[in-house]
């Protein structure tokens, strides 16, 4: 047995182990190997109000991703998208849970070019378009309700209490840039979010949740990890994590180029399942959500970086700040989309 991953960020998930070894058909040995994570509730390590409780509907509900899948709702993920089988999804004592999943090899080791990030998007389109289109939209109690908005609320505390002259934020954000004046209508922009087509959402699309797998025909299959924030939300709502990690992966690949090929590959998906949802709409939502959903989660991560700062105040030339990081360049769109949506 050995450990993958986990014990770190998010206290639902204790930890991923692998356990492997070699079995007999016939004559013949065979190697096996499957994926064990742990999760747990939040209040076994003393957090409260990140989901611990018995409020289903909070994004960070802990049991979620152990509901998921015994509800039998992976079962009807659409053409090119999967999830690991499941072998064993059971509660244990002690507030913990025990998922017993397929172990995955990504046919690419990681190493994905444009291409491969624009077909993830396209099967996410056709994910988030099924659910728009074919399929009513699950009433599970666990399936949470608009992530992107209650991550609004939940981090509220931190960017209002931000120090936005310091030296740290300056290094990211240019003084009133579009995305500090986003958060300040934070109310205006939900509210056009709210009206958008409403779908099942993966929500949480960094590439380190998918992984390639190639089939028997030639094509590559995307195999999504980690549902424990599947929400129903705003279409466009789960491009905005996978078009942030692709352009962070993607150094040699102009960042508006690798945008524009993803959110069309998404357009497509859409259409793939029959959702022919005005392009402007989707777009919005992809620019609103990804701008709040990367911004908020950077201003957790400055925030916590300027508790652990001992570095003495200095002076930030603004020039030298790379301009249009990735959560003001969506903002910057949102906000010239606004008034038409």
């Amino acid at each position: 047995m050995s450990q993958l991953g986990g014990g770190a960020g998010n206290p639902v998930s204790v930890g991923l182990y692998r356990f492997e070894g070699t079995g007999k058909e016939g004559n013949e040995s065979l190697a096996w190997s499957v994926i064990l994570k742990v999760l747990q509730s939040p209040a076994n390590v003393g957090m409260v109000n990140m989901g611990e409780g018995e409020n289903q509907a909070h994004w960070n509900y802990w049991k979620r991703e152990l509901l998921v899948y015994q509800s039998g709702l992976l079962e009807m993920l659409p053409d090119g998208m999967a999830s690991p089988r499941c072998f064993g999804a059971v509660e244990q004592p002690g507030n913990t849970a025990w998922l017993w999943l397929e172990d995955i090899t990504d046919s690419f080791a990681g190493a994905w070019s444009l291409a491969r990030y624009a077909l993830t998007a396209r099967h996410l389109g056709r994910l988030n378009g099924m659910f728009g289109t074919l399929r009513p939209l699950p009433t599970n109690p666990w399936v949470g309700a608009n992530l992107t908005q209650q991550w609004g609320g939940a981090f509220q505390p931190y960017w209002q209490a931000l120090p936005w002259e310091h030296h740290r934020i300056l290094e990211r954000y240019h003084r009133a840039n579009s995305f500090q004046r986003l958060l300040q209508e934070y109310e205006r922009f939900q509210t056009r979010l709210n009206l958008l087509p409403r779908t099942i959402c993966h929500g949480d699309t960094y590439p380190t949740n998918f992984m390639s797998r190639k089939l028997a025909d030639g094509r590559e299959q995307t195999v999504a990890l980690d549902w424990a924030l599947v929400n129903i939300g705003p279409i466009g709502d789960d491009l905005g994590q996978l078009v942030f990690g692709a352009q962070t992966n993607l150094k040699e690949v102009r960042r508006e180029d690798i945008t524009q090929a993803l959110f069309d590959s998404y357009i497509q998906g859409l259409q793939d399942s029959g959702c022919y949802i005005e392009p402007k709409l989707v777009r919005f939502g992809f620019t609103a959500s990804a701008a709040l959903r990367i911004g908020l989660f950077q201003i957790y991560l400055l925030s916590e970086e300027i508790k652990r700062d001992s570095e003495p105040a200095r002076e930030v030339v603004e020039h030298s700040i790379t301009p249009n990081c990735f959560e003001v360049a969506m903002a910057d769109e949102a906000y010239e989309l606004l008034e038409s949506v």
